[in-house]
């Protein structure tokens, strides 16, 4: 059974959010490769904060948000309102379809995946990619086992490394970005 955040927990991310939403969210959302017809997962959207800054991006294209826990779902879909582009799921069972996604992304979540699960969450994701799909991620610096463990996972599963880049975060400190793309 997965731990729900506690309300203050949703109540700092709010304030982070307010505060450092552009220099922060936006700036990873800016660099995904858009173009605004995609089919879009956010794995680990939480509140939503990276969501509401792509879904911008999407103005043809479709978002689907995923986390696992209802608490983060419910407080997207306030985040994330306005928009008509998106949908919500939450991860119970492994349930993506093959190749259809165009873009996955992910914001400081699989560093807190367990190894076990980790594996299978890449696999689920890859296969989850069209030809030419691209696979986002921006994981703390300071991880740098787990860091090293998602990249040889994704790149045993056949992605290749497009771009990866260190960045400053706010708040955050330093985090490694990272850009895919399955052949």
């Amino acid at each position: 059974m997965q731990k729900e955040p506690a309300c203050l927990e949703i109540l700092l991310t709010k304030i982070a959010f307010i505060l450092y939403g552009k220099s922060v969210y936006k700036d990873f959302a800016d660099r995904l490769p858009l173009k605004g017809w995609e089919h879009v997962l956010d794995f680990g959207c939480g509140m939503g904060t990276v969501a509401y800054y792509a879904a911008k991006k999407l103005p043809l294209g479709h978002l689907t948000c995923l986390d696992i826990s209802e608490r983060w779902l419910k407080t997207c879909r306030k985040t994330l309102r306005r928009y008509g582009n998106i949908n919500y799921l939450l991860w119970k069972s492994p349930v993506l379809n093959k190749k259809s996604l165009d873009v996955v992304y992910c914001h400081f979540v699989l560093h807190d995946i367990s190894h076990g699960e980790l594996e299978k969450v890449i696999q689920l994701l890859v296969e989850s990619l069209k030809p030419g799909g691209i696979l986002a991620f921006r994981e703390p610096l300071n991880e740098t086992e787990k860091i090293s463990l998602i990249k040889l996972l994704v790149e045993q599963k056949g992605l290749i490394l497009k771009d990866s880049r260190i960045t400053d975060i706010p708040m955050m400190g330093n985090a490694l970005e990272s850009i895919y793309i399955k052949e």
